[in-house]
């Protein structure tokens, strides 16, 4: 008699048990959806993060073979021989081979392309175009200022050439989650860049008198 009375208690304890389960798990649910749904977000932001690092790396490796005084009004990228255009071209070549693709919005987002001349010993002594660098779509400029170049710097290191790419990208959320967009600014402006070194750009000494 009383095996069976501590079976019933056991059966009862179980049924509990399973009823607290299932509320529990009723209560958290929306929780998890709502964590599994913005990290299903931020993984859109990185695929894209990533996508633009390399692409701006790529185009500044491409640069670093060019002559920063080449210029030209030719806005073609199939023709133009402009340093500076020549290297935003290839950059967007490298974005729509991307998957997906990443377009730039001449609205709003923009490509920055800067050649710095860097002497042994004192550090960036000329950028070119200018300071602000030459801007593809004229919303930015340079946000690699020449402090923080020669911060970079070993400054007893020869002298060299350098070409900046910076890339300013806007992402808008892709799901539009209504718990995330009142606390995560949409769009979110991305900034990448690269530097590499640039050959054309090292600084000649000055002939003696």
């Amino acid at each position: 008699m009383s095996g069976q009375i501590e079976t019933q208690h056991e059966v009862r304890y179980s049924r509990r048990r399973k009823g607290q389960s299932l509320v529990e798990t009723a209560l958290f649910f929306p929780i998890l959806l709502i964590i599994f749904s913005a990290l299903i977000e931020v993984g859109f932001w990185l695929v894209d993060y990533l996508s633009l690092i390399d692409a701006t790396r790529n185009a500044a490796r491409f640069a670093s073979d060019g002559y920063y005084y080449v210029r030209d009004n030719d806005t073609d990228c199939q023709t133009t021989r402009d340093f500076y255009r020549q290297t935003a071209c290839a950059l967007l070549i490298e974005l729509a081979q991307e998957r997906p693709h990443i377009v730039l919005d001449t609205a709003s987002d923009d490509v920055v392309v800067s050649a710095v001349s860097v002497e042994h010993g004192v550090g960036v002594t000329a950028r070119f175009p200018d300071d602000n660098g030459w801007s593809l779509y004229g919303h930015f400029t340079s946000q690699i200022s020449n402090d923080e170049i020669n911060s970079r710097l070993d400054l007893n290191a020869p002298s060299t050439g350098l070409v900046i790419v910076e890339v300013f990208y806007h992402y808008h959320q892709r799901l539009k989650l209504p718990w995330v967009t009142p606390f995560v600014p949409d769009p979110i402006l991305i900034h990448t860049y690269a530097i590499m070194p640039l050959t054309s750009a090292e600084p000649t000494p000055t002939p003696a008198p």
